[in-house]
């Protein structure tokens, strides 16, 4: 496996005086701060554009100025790291400095840019035969939960709820619609289009689910508050996020049983081999 390139704090190698703001951090102490990961495939960095549109409006969400980023450095730095790993993925980190009194901001906060180099790994039987998922209650609503913050408590309390053997859950708010899986978005197949739940229900507005819906046609995609009888009556089902694509889902399971099936159809088979191959991942 090739070496992969060196982490990057600030456009440099981290070193451990970092360590005294890092602990004396807004990002630490209270999640204040936004991330991406992106897919590395050839060199290039794949959905470029909609991670960078993920991070402003993450930060936007957080009331946070965008002129506190040098967009443009970030970028060329994404570029140079993309080229140097070849493969794998690479995680965007905006972290809130140190600054400010008790949860109050200072009136020029500082923020600091972290680069993560990464392997990524890839669940080849994912591709080939589908995912059985798990059916479970959202362990808790994130705040502004469509954008990607540092707060991801939900994630880890819905991992920890999903049995080791299924390696995806979809999960459900207190109104017993369907929002998302723990890491990815979900899409199913019925009455002539595809439906994705509406970010109303708590989703997280993904970089894949805003390709899919770039690629959709109004009339072949709507946003939906759905609860399992819809889910169960779908025609095809999968997840999905910007790192590993699109895995069909076949069943779903809870504690009584299984709740639905599926089978791996041809309008999912579609969208793999429309996304998969820029994307450097397989197709069924």
């Amino acid at each position: 496996m090739p070496r992969l390139p060196t982490m990057l704090l600030d456009g440099r190698t981290p070193s451990p005086a970092d360590l005294d703001w890092l602990l004396a951090s807004r990002a630490l102490a209270f999640g204040e701060g936004v991330f991406t990961s992106l897919r590395v495939y050839n060199g290039q960095l794949v959905f470029c554009d909609d991670h960078f549109w993920r991070l402003r409006s993450g930060l936007e969400s957080l009331q946070s100025d965008l002129n506190a980023i040098d967009w443009q450095v970030l970028n060329t730095e994404l570029v140079e790291m993309a080229a140097q790993q070849q493969e794998g993925a690479i995680k965007v980190m905006l972290l809130a400095g140190p600054g400010g009194l008790g949860y109050q901001r200072a009136q020029t906060p500082q923020w600091h840019r972290l680069l993560h180099p990464r392997p990524l790994q890839l669940n080849a039987q994912a591709y080939t035969a589908g995912i059985e998922c798990w059916w479970q209650a959202c362990p808790g609503t994130n705040p502004r939960a469509a954008s990607k913050h540092l707060n991801r408590l939900s994630q880890v309390l819905a991992s920890q709820g999903c049995p080791t053997h299924f390696p995806e859950a979809l999960q459900y708010n207190l109104r017993g619609e369907i929002i998302e899986a723990i890491a990815r978005n979900v899409f199913w197949f019925a009455d002539g289009c595809w439906h994705t739940p509406s970010l109303m229900t708590g989703a997280l507005a993904g970089v894949m689910r805003r390709q899919l819906q770039q690629h959709l046609t109004a009339a072949k995609l709507r946003e939906s508050e759905a609860g399992l009888d819809m889910l169960q009556q779908a025609e095809e089902v999968f997840v999905c996020n910007s790192l590993q694509g699109i895995w069909p889902v076949t069943s779903l399971h809870h504690s009584e049983g299984c709740l639905a099936r599926w089978q791996v159809g041809s309008e999912t088979r579609k969208l793999m081999a429309e996304f998969h191959p820029q994307m450097g991942l397989p197709q069924i």
